[in-house]
């Protein structure tokens, strides 16, 4: 029987009650346990806390909420959770101003059936006491604009209570508001596979600040389904296979429902293996993704979730083994077996489907494949490659429309060759090599880069394609005005330095100075000092006043270097690796070697190296200067190393230093220095302190010509140069062999071949220190100042053509 006792109501809202719980659907059990619960002080509470509430209000409120109950709870076995959902889901159409209100009364109404003694089955009341923290009094606020009218989107997905989810399906975790208070948050997960829903309530609750978002919502309950049926039941069933499908399944998804997501599916993905690469660390003490062709670093790489929707192979170019058969390569380098130029970033994506022609396309990958060279330069030598063969693929096209089709037809000429009708013809080669060289967007250094590059290919492919041997020895670096470096003054560097100093604020803004201190102080580039590594500091002298250093030099690349230091740079290296301590030990397994890491803010500051921030410190400090006038010359980064190879080659005019001090201080060839930095005796004394021979100045017994000049006439001395004689004029004189065509008159050589030259250098001075005789040293001391004497010959025409 209906009764109520409350002076709580007035008698007209009592009245309303009593006449809708008469015509409530529910049981008398349950028509009894509202008009109780409706008494309660804590049910009163909840409409006393709104004194803007008017008596009608209360009325309406009352009567809506006896209505929906009555709906869906007609027994003491309708408290479910899967009513509640309902019931919480049917507040929607209540009017918004009272929907929090009656979300307030259903949990409390559900939460008095542990105390109520009119409740008396225990199975209802032991579920609704083990999950009275899912029975939340208020509900996502869905502000994602793309999703309408999906019913398993609005019923699951932007809800805490989703209507097909069972109560064993469903688990908290907080959410930290913005104030700083936390929230609980429900999340419904879309599986009866206990694996997948163990393994991802433990992911969830280590999402933090995140876990509000629709799109984190759409993830966790979607994610059996993006694994496609695939069946998952421990951590090493996942993988590069499943990270794939759901991948591509995800960003479908995310693209109909979330096309704007601040989290994107593959930054989910990427959170979500690598914590169970975590857990797997922690339960089996070794990583769960070890494969080089997926694992924790590689899937957060920027090309990865390309190269899995476009179809791209993981392809290692440092291992052994055949050349890959697919077209579309991204191309990740073994961190273990390269140096300084490795890192992340500078993995990249091949594709060979651009070359157009599929026979050249075959020599392409082969020529790649085998390429040695720096791991950064091959990308740049792929896509000029690529280029100059579709290029080349575009113009033999059109001579087909154009050239005589029969043989008879085909006629010669000495400057353009035949009409002969191929991919590679010499009318071609002269026709690209002439739009390089006038191409006006080009700096003469890039002009020369591809030049070399396509030199290169070219003589890979030559044979194959019948290539002339003559075009492809045309086809030559250009005479381009070597400008060198550009120093900074005495007076823009106090300026540039003061201003520097001055936009340090923070312990780890300490690292770029000390970058700036030791890209000034010292030979390393900027580069290999980025790459120094935690335990590059191999000793210190019992004196303390010099320490030993290894790096990987941008020459070496793959292997070690050592140099000696002062104490004081290797205090700053020291010093970089104390700041860096932190950030070391939440550092990817890539990046945990390196000294000058730190965190990127961009990127919820995540750890990368802080080359970036230094190059950006520094042009900034120097923009403003200039545009202050306060500096004269808008310098670029590489000024820091001018400045300090400048002031070394001062030091040699002071006297204060040799030219083979300056040539181990700088770290650069007497080549680099003839074209760059020296005259001509500076070069020749840099050349006689850095194979440690005298070399007299004589005139040379043959000379050095043009490329021009020497092209046809036949090569001698291992090709060193060439023989402008009909025939040997020293055939029968009694010389050694070594030195036989290096003595004659009538011996040529060029420019081009000096790095003939310089190898050769380097090996007869090994054989001297290594020789056994005093006759042996002496033959090789006289073929390095043979040799030597060319060398500077060279290097002085050089200087002379900057």
């Amino acid at each position: 029987m209906v009764m109520i006792q409350s002076d709580f109501y007035d008698e007209r809202q009592v009245h309303l009650i009593v006449e809708h719980l008469h015509s409530n659907d529910s049981d008398d059990l349950i028509k009894s346990f509202i008009c109780e619960w409706l008494q309660t002080k804590e049910m009163q509470k909840i409409l006393l806390e709104r004194p803007s509430l008017s008596k009608g209000n209360i009325k309406t409120i009352i009567k809506t909420f006896i209505t929906i109950v009555g709906k869906h709870i007609l027994n003491q076995e309708g408290f479910t959770w899967e009513n509640y959902c309902k019931i919480q889901h049917e507040i929607l159409s209540v009017n918004y101003r009272f929907r929090l209100l009656m979300r307030q009364m259903i949990r409390n109404f559900y939460l008095y059936t542990l105390s109520s003694e009119l409740i008396i089955n225990e199975k209802v009341k032991k579920i609704i006491e083990q999950y009275s923290y899912l029975l939340l009094s208020d509900e996502f606020t869905r502000r994602n604009k793309y999703v309408r009218d999906n019913p398993f989107i609005l019923n699951n997905i932007t809800t805490y209570f989703p209507l097909d989810s069972t109560v064993e399906q469903v688990i908290q975790a907080e959410y930290i508001l913005t104030n700083g208070e936390k929230a609980p948050v429900n999340f419904f997960i879309h599986t009866k596979n206990k694996f997948i829903f163990n393994i991802m309530e433990s992911f969830v609750s280590n999402l933090s600040k995140i876990n509000y978002l629709f799109s984190v919502r759409l993830f966790i309950a979607s994610f059996e389904d993006s694994l496609r049926g695939l069946q998952i039941n421990r951590l090493e069933d996942f993988g590069a296979k499943t990270f794939k499908i759901q991948l591509i399944y995800l960003k479908s998804l995310f693209k109909e429902y979330d096309p704007k997501a601040r989290y994107k599916p593959i930054t989910l993905l990427v959170k979500f293996y690598r914590y169970i690469d975590d857990l797997y660390l922690e339960e089996h003490g070794n990583r769960l993704f070890t494969s080089f062709y997926f694992n924790r670093d590689i899937i957060t790489h920027m090309h990865y979730q390309k190269s899995v929707e476009e179809g791209y192979e993981i392809v290692n170019l440092n291992s052994m083994g055949n050349c890959p058969r697919c077209h579309k390569w991204f191309v990740v380098a073994d961190i273990e077996k390269n140096g300084t130029h490795i890192a992340n970033l500078s993995n990249f994506l091949l594709d060979f489907e651009l070359v157009h022609n599929t026979e050249i396309r075959k020599d392409l990958k082969d020529y790649i494949w085998n390429l040695d060279v720096i791991y950064k330069n091959i990308h740049a030598h792929f896509s000029v490659i690529r280029d100059f063969i579709n290029e080349a693929d575009a113009y033999y096209q059109e001579e087909l429309k154009v050239l005589p089709l029969r043989n008879e037809s085909i006629i010669s000429d000495p400057l353009l060759g035949s009409n002969e009708r191929k991919l590679f013809s010499s009318r071609f080669i002269i026709y690209y090599y002439a739009s390089l060289i006038s191409n006006e967007e080009y700096t003469g250094k890039t002009i020369n880069t591809y030049i070399s590059i396509i030199h290169l290919f070219m003589k890979h492919i030559q044979h194959k394609y019948n290539i002339s041997g003559l075009y492809i020895e045309q086809f030559s670096q250009t005479n381009v005005e070597a400008k060198g470096g550009t120093p900074i003054s005495v007076e823009d560097f106090r300026e540039i330095y003061k201003e520097f100093k001055a936009r340090i604020r923070t312990e780890e803004d300490e690292l770029l100075l000390i970058l700036f201190q030791l890209t000034i102080e010292t030979k390393l580039r900027t580069g290999e000092i980025l790459g120094l590594e935690r335990d590059c500091i191999e000793s210190i002298d019992e004196s303390g006043t010099f320490g030993t250093i290894r790096y990987y030099s941008k020459t070496t690349d793959k292997e070690y270097k050592r140099e000696v230091f002062i104490i004081e740079h290797i205090r700053l290296i020291e010093k970089a690796i104390h700041i860096t301590k932190n950030v070391y030990r939440n550092a990817e397994s890539s990046l945990r070697k390196f000294i000058f890491i730190g965190t990127h803010p961009a990127f919820q500051n995540k750890i990368i190296k802080i080359g970036w921030r230094f190059y950006d410190l520094f042009i900034k400090t120097i923009d403003y200067l200039f545009y202050e006038e306060k500096i004269k010359v808008r310098y670029k980064p590489n000024s820091l190393r001018d400045t300090y190879i400048e002031r070394a080659w001062q030091m040699v005019e002071d006297g204060l230093i040799s030219t083979l001090e300056v040539g181990v201080i700088t770290g650069n060839s007497a080549k680099v220095a003839a074209r760059h930095y020296r005259d001509r005796e500076n070069t020749k004394r840099y050349v006689e302190a850095l194979y440690e021979v005298t070399i007299l100045d004589e005139e040379l017994p043959g000379e050095i010509v043009e490329n021009e000049t020497a092209k046809d006439l036949p090569p001698v001395q291992e090709d060193a140069g060439n023989c402008a004689s009909e025939s040997c004029i020293k055939v029968d004189t009694d010389e050694d062999s070594f030195y036989r065509c290096l003595t004659c008159k009538k011996f040529v050589t060029t420019i081009e071949r000096s790095a003939h030259f310089e190898r050769k250098m380097k090996e007869y001075k090994s054989k001297g220190d290594n020789a056994t005789s005093i006759v042996e040293r002496n033959f090789y001391t006289g073929l390095m100042e043979l040799y030597g004497g060319y060398l500077i010959e060279m290097y002085a025409i050089m200087g002379a053509k900057k």
